[in-house]
């Protein structure tokens, strides 16, 4: 079992079409996240008695990708965000990780693997702070299955 280096596992935004797919991460980032959460129904009734009883619901999923502002990715998200166009984005390992120069020449490439779907951009925060770097954090949010990407 091989642990996976944070650094390693990155957000990335599918474009073009099918079978010529390409992948592109998102600039200078500096973290990612994917979140999946399940709905809860309760079923509790006279028959289950002080017990509470549940059934599976609806799963939601959403990322987040924290990074340094580099002008030209936040503004093909505020784009995106302005317009309501749906990405596709996918949350795998780079397969050219663990560059210890930085990202090599051509940038990340994706590995396969990791999980990939539709999402709508919900949310686009900015921060600049005074003698700092600027930053932003985007909010995706699943529309649809989240699906295994194959080995």
């Amino acid at each position: 079992m091989a642990i996976v280096k944070g650094s390693d596992l990155m957000l990335f935004e599918r474009s073009g079409e099918s079978p010529n797919f390409k992948y592109a991460s998102l600039g200078a980032a500096t973290n990612h996240t994917l979140t999946v959460s399940r709905e809860v129904i309760e079923t509790s009734n006279k028959d289950t008695g002080i017990f509470g009883d549940s059934e599976a619901g609806k799963v939601n999923w959403s990322t987040t990708s924290e990074n340094m502002m580099i002008e030209d990715d936040y503004d093909k998200l505020m784009d995106a965000m302005l317009t309501g166009k749906k990405l596709i984005v996918a949350f795998s390992i780079a397969s050219n990780a663990d560059s210890i120069g930085g990202k090599p020449e051509g940038g990340w490439t994706i590995s396969e693997g990791g999980y990939e779907g539709e999402v709508l951009l919900t949310q686009l925060d900015a921060n600049a702070p005074d003698g700092d770097k600027a930053t932003y954090t985007a909010t995706f949010t699943g529309c649809g299955p989240l699906k295994k990407r194959a080995k």
